[in-house]
């Protein structure tokens, strides 16, 4: 006979035909609740004929009329324990996860995949796009010296190699363009001929633009400190000519600030700058104006090594301080170099914020499924804990057992075959007790 506790529900197996008396009671080794057990002569009866004492699975003890026992001593549970198992919900979960999870995984590596490519792209666009303005910011302003150079040398006052009629047009040039600081004329050996500060002549030769225009050059520049101002200079030189003859030049030094103040004033973002070189490599213009008044080398910088070898669009390097470093390079027409570059991390931020959004937005995906299958799955098993809680009380001999059909589904149907179920064994019990009689 199977007797369950009110309490928590915990199953024993006893011998009723062993109690001496109607009924007895022990405690629930669970729960301390006490268990009254009834005795059914009838049953015991018939279960003893039909099945021996000697072929019973488990021992069956007896207890005294009215009489505490001691449970654990005399009772043993009437199942053995249940081993560990998934349960129909978490299976339900793990599917609808993995049914959600395959195409949320498409979705973010393909969204990822996107994200990352577009923000690639305008990285790419806007870097080269930056350097490239850049670039022709500094050409322009070349050009606008370079074509006041020219004209100037063409006037009859300068070809005629004339002091006098030289430093007049010399002063005016200096005054109409005040960043050139100075303005001067040499022959072809480079003594100075005449020049806008009123200063005593002197001797240019071994000059680099000179050199370049005795050997026929059209422009020639150089970047120096000047020895007039003690600071970083470009002298701009083209030729003085007078029938296909090369008498001399004419040249402007001027400071740089004009070119270093836009590269210097230049930022993009918190990490992002740029610097320009000449030919040489020397700085010319840089946030750092040491760099500019020391004419710091920058000739092995990652960016103007790679621009020298043809390299173009965006280039990774690790800077000089040990950071991972975007930059972006652009020739100009002097052959120079403008470069800018940002830390990897800041220029590719964006990437790292959309990648933070995709997963956010997979996140709450997945809470959302876990949530409607928690939901669906409890929906499914709750009935069937109900219809095998039942199925257990209906075992152990409560026939009294309320079985709630709310399901018109496979559920419902299970339920009420479980009522037919309860309904038969009754009519048997009864039919049995009859028989005894």
């Amino acid at each position: 006979m199977n007797v369950v506790c009110g309490g928590c529900g915990a199953e024993y197996k006893i011998n009723s035909s062993k109690i001496k008396g109607s009924k007895a009671w022990f405690k629930c080794k669970k729960c301390s609740d006490d268990i009254i057990v009834e005795k059914d002569n009838t049953l015991d009866e018939f279960l003893a004929e039909d099945f021996p004492e000697e072929t019973q699975d488990h021992e069956i003890f007896s207890m005294p009329d009215n009489s505490p026992i001691d449970a654990a001593a005399q009772l043993s549970p009437s199942l053995p324990p249940k081993k560990y198992r998934l349960g129909l919900t978490v299976k339900v979960i793990l599917l609808m996860l993995m049914v959600s999870l395959v195409p949320g995984s498409i979705y973010f590596t393909l969204s990822s995949k996107s994200a990352h490519d577009s923000i690639i792209s305008e990285t790419n666009r806007t870097g080269t796009m930056i350097s490239n303005q850049l670039a022709s910011q500094v050409d322009e302003w070349i050009d606008k010296n370079v074509r006041v150079l020219k004209a100037i040398a063409n006037i009859p006052a300068i070809q005629s190699m004339d002091i006098h009629n030289q430093e007049a047009v010399l002063k005016g040039l200096q005054k109409e363009y005040p960043w050139m600081y100075l303005v001067f004329t040499t022959d072809i050996n480079g003594s100075n001929i005449a020049r806008s500060d009123g200063t005593p002549l002197r001797s240019y030769a071994g000059r680099q633009y000179l050199k370049d225009i005795a050997n026929g050059s059209e422009l020639a520049w150089q970047t120096l400190i000047g020895k007039t101002s003690k600071k970083p200079a470009l002298v701009l030189a083209v030729p003085i000519t007078s029938q296909g003859r090369t008498l001399g030049l004419v040249a402007a030094a001027m400071t740089r600030d004009a070119i270093s103040e836009r590269i210097a004033r230049f930022n993009l973002g918190r990490t992002g700058s740029g610097f320009l070189v000449d030919q040489t490599g020397k700085t010319v213009a840089h946030q750092n104006n040491a760099f500019v008044l020391k004419q710091h080398n920058m000739s092995t910088h990652p960016l103007v090594t790679a621009s020298q070898a043809g390299r173009q669009g965006r280039i990774e390097f690790i800077d000089a301080d040990g950071e991972a470093a975007i930059g972006f390079t652009s020739p100009t027409a002097l052959g120079w170099v403008l470069a800018i570059q940002q830390d990897k991390k800041e220029a590719l931020e964006p990437l790292k914020k959309a990648r933070l959004s995709a997963m956010l937005l997979l996140g709450v995906t997945l809470a959302a499924v876990l949530l409607i299958a928690l939901f669906a799955s409890r929906t499914i098993v709750t009935p069937i804990k109900e219809l095998t809680k039942a199925a257990d009380r209906i075992s152990v001999g409560d026939m009294d057992v309320e079985i709630k059909n709310r399901s018109k589904d496979e559920i419902g149907d299970l339920a009420e075959a479980v009522t037919r179920l309860q309904d038969s064994i009754r009519i048997s019990i009864s039919r049995l007790q009859r028989l005894r009689k």
